[in-house]
C-alpha cells in the first residue's frame, strides 16, 4: 500500500472511529453527520466522499464482510462446498460478536429504524455479490445463482440477529459463541440436505 492509500484508509478508519463513538454515546438518530466530521477533524464534504450516506458511517464494516463471502466462495478450498467455505467464514465471527463489546453495537441497531432499513439494503447488496460469484464460479444460470445466494445471505443475516438477540440478553463469553456456532451449523444443514426436512 502506498502513502496516498495509507492515508486514504487512516482517515477512512478515524471518520469511522469518531462516528461510532458518538453513536454510541447519543443513539445513530441524534447524531449529524457535520457533527461527525467536526469530531474527526475533516469537512462534511470529506465525510461523504468516503461515506455516501450517515447509515454507511455506522456499517463501514459491510464492503470487507461481503467481499470476505465472495472471496470464501472464489478461493475455498479443492474439495470444499459454497456451504462449507461459507460457513467457515461466518463461523470465525462467532468470538467477536460473543464479545461484550458487542452488546453495544447491538443497541445501536434496534433503537434506530434507519438503521435496521439500511441492514435490509446491505443484505441485498450482499445477496447481488454472491449472486455473481456463483454463477460465474458454478456455472450455473442467473435464476439459480439468485435464488442460491438469497438463500445463502439469509443465513448471515440470521446469524447477525441471532448475535444482536443473545448480546441484548447479555449472553457472551465462550458459552455464547458456541450457541452461536451449533445455531450457524443448523441453519447450513437445513440448507445443504433440503429444506423438506422442516416436515419430518
Amino acid at each position: 500500500m502506498g502513502l496516498r492509500e495509507s492515508k486514504k484508509l487512516h482517515t477512512r478508519e478515524a471518520i469511522a472511529r469518531e462516528a461510532m463513538r458518538l453513536f454510541a454515546t447519543r443513539g445513530f438518530d441524534h447524531v449529524t453527520v457535520a457533527e461527525v466530521a467536526d469530531a474527526a477533524g475533516v469537512s462534511e464534504k470529506t465525510v461523504f466522499n468516503y461515506f455516501p450516506t450517515k447509515e454507511d458511517l455506522f456499517f463501514d464494516e459491510a464492503p470487507a464482510r461481503r467481499d470476505a463471502l465472495v472471496a470464501a466462495i472464489r478461493e475455498r478450498k479443492p474439495g470444499w462446498s459454497v456451504f462449507a467455505a461459507l460457513r467457515e467464514v461466518q463461523a470465525a465471527q462467532s468470538a467477536r460478536f460473543a464479545d461484550p463489546r458487542f452488546a453495544q453495537f447491538a443497541r445501536i441497531i434496534e433503537e434506530s429504524p434507519a438503521l435496521r432499513a439500511k441492514e435490509l439494503e446491505v443484505m441485498s447488496d450482499f445477496a447481488d455479490a454472491l449472486a455473481e460469484a456463483l454463477r460465474t464460479e458454478l456455472r450455473t444460470n442467473e435464476l439459480d445463482a439468485r435464488v442460491a445466494a438469497n438463500a445463502l445471505v439469509s443465513v448471515q443475516w440470521q446469524f447477525f440477529r441471532n448475535a444482536r438477540r443473545h448480546a441484548l440478553e447479555g449472553k457472551h463469553g465462550p458459552g455464547a459463541e458456541r450457541k452461536l456456532r451449533s445455531e450457524l451449523t443448523r441453519a447450513y444443514r437445513l440448507l445443504e440436505h433440503g429444506l423438506a426436512s422442516l416436515e419430518r
